[in-house]
């Protein structure tokens, strides 16, 4: 056979094997629920998939012979242009580009590009394969959350300075009311120091009362506002749970007699120990023991209980009273801030805090606390303390610690 003759054989072969390999690829390319396309080495469509009416709006024949550039969003095209013109310079591939088309009726289509060229077996480029995905709603959805996301951060930004600021206000706050308070105790305790006829030993009495009382409100309004900023702080240790909770009964009971309620306990004869701080425990139960005073009325019954709870770590503690009962529409919000019962709002006192302090402050020694209530008839609130030295909570936006402080 001549040279001439080999020649044209290699020819055929390789021209059939190109349109055998283009056909298989038009076939598969039908199956696909993408825009699959091939182009000349200008970009000009060659071949298109039938989804392309679908996606973009376009029959088939419509797209034949013409080029994608003609195609593009105008604002975009130049700057997509250099993509294409690089592709085809360098004969190199494309993976995962964006490029802006619009569709028939106007809209903008955002399509995820992948792209190679077709290189005979001398390695000149005869042409473009690629496919389109169709990514608008992804991208647009995408841009969406970016910007509820900023909108967001910008807001919770704008929280904690809020939160930064009343925190600083209730501060500046507290420190104005008790310097004055602390001159009036001062002056009321030098007075105490003088003989006093009844009457005036009265008065210093309920001075000392008042100043008490007033110490508590400002001490409780500004640890609610570390407690919402996160940085309200509990100290635990080690506590005796009988003697604790016996003594604490005993300072109870002529604050509850002084207001005409009858404090009765249920205490068993042994209790385990606790890991709590002292403290912050005996401001949980005198805020319950208020609260109940507060709605309830003359000659209600004030139960305090104390218990193993059902899970053997913690221990339960109740206080219980037979008094107004909380109406349904307001036991959503009973450990909001300032929450109180419509029903007692006119003739108690108080900001309303006790119940939303004491949440943060069992939250913050790792306990629950909830609540049963039956209207006219009387509630109980009950909150759990841990028996051990588990994990501490050091801050409520701090990660836990060790506590190093309990040891049974």
């Amino acid at each position: 056979m001549s040279d001439n003759s080999k020649g044209d054989s290699i020819l055929n072969s390789q021209i059939s094997q190109s349109q055998v390999e283009s056909m298989l690829f038009r076939c598969f390319a039908e199956e696909l629920n993408d825009i699959v396309w091939e182009g000349s080495n200008t970009i000009a469509v060659t071949f298109v998939n039938s989804k392309v009416y679908d996606i973009w709006g376009y029959k088939p024949e419509e797209l034949i012979g013409k080029n994608f550039l003609d195609f593009m969003v105008p604002s975009k095209r130049e700057e997509q242009k250099k993509v294409i013109d690089s592709m085809v310079e360098n004969k190199a591939a494309v993976n995962g580009i964006h490029l802006y088309y619009q569709h028939r009726n106007g809209k903008t289509l955002i399509f995820e590009t992948r792209a190679k060229p077709i290189l005979d077996n001398n390695g000149k480029c005869v042409g473009h394969r690629g496919i389109f995905r169709d990514v608008t709603n992804y991208i647009l959805q995408e841009k969406r959350l970016q910007k509820l996301y900023k909108q967001e951060k910008a807001a919770f930004t704008e929280l904690e300075n809020q939160m930064q600021q009343r925190l600083e206000f209730t501060r500046a706050l507290a420190h104005e009311l008790k310097t004055p308070l602390t001159v009036i105790q001062a002056a009321n305790e030098l007075m105490g120091t003088q003989i006093l006829s009844p009457e005036l030993t009265n008065i210093s009495d309920s001075i000392a009362r008042g100043v008490q009382s007033l110490q508590k409100r400002v001490n409780e309004l500004l640890d609610l506002a570390k407690g919402e900023v996160g940085i309200l702080t509990v100290n635990r240790k080690l506590i005796k749970t009988l003697p604790y909770i016996t003594n604490l009964i005993n300072d109870l009971k002529p604050m509850v007699k002084m207001r005409n309620r009858n404090l009765l306990t249920n205490i068993p004869d042994s209790l385990p120990n606790i890991c709590a701080d002292e403290q912050r425990l005996t401001q949980i139960i005198s805020n319950l023991v208020d609260n109940s005073i507060k709605y309830s009325t003359e000659k209600a019954a004030i139960t305090i209980s104390v218990r193993q709870d059902t899970n053997l770590d913690n221990i339960l503690f109740q206080v219980t009273d037979t008094g107004f009962g909380i109406p349904p529409d307001k036991q959503i919000e009973i450990f909001n801030p300032y929450a109180r019962i419509r029903k007692a709002e006119e003739h108690t006192t108080g900001l309303g805090i006790g119940l939303s302090l004491s949440r943060t402050l069992v939250e913050l020694h790792g306990g629950q606390i909830w609540f049963e209530t039956s209207e006219g008839i009387g509630s109980s609130f009950y909150f759990t303390m841990p028996k051990y030295a588990r994990k501490r909570m050091i801050t409520a936006v701090k990660k836990r610690q060790p506590d190093e402080n309990c040891h049974n």
